[in-house]
């Protein structure tokens, strides 16, 4: 199984674009598959702060997912609402 979580940091001026923006992945992604379980979260007590927290059955079924045009969308355009890159950790269990 891989894990991939992925932290976010928003603008909070972007934060109510950013969670429409973000629904279009989420709800296609868990949708794929080879996912196993794919969630999105706010962090609590902070401002604008998510997470996203992906389990994958293999790493065929996540070379998939980036494949797809809701994952080419989410990269295109991601960026557009944070205040730093994207914090990314890459798990095989």
């Amino acid at each position: 199984m891989k894990i991939i979580n992925v932290a976010l940091q928003v603008d909070p001026a972007k934060q109510a674009d950013y969670e429409a923006f973000i629904n279009e992945l989420v709800v296609n992604s868990a949708k794929e598959p080879g996912n196993l379980s794919y969630g999105h979260f706010k962090k609590l007590n902070c401002t604008a702060e998510y997470e996203i927290i992906e389990h994958w059955k293999d790493a065929a079924a996540v070379e998939e997912h980036n494949a797809t045009p809701h994952f080419q969308k989410f990269l295109a355009h991601v960026n557009d609402y944070l205040i730093h890159e994207p914090e990314i950790i890459r798990m095989t269990v």
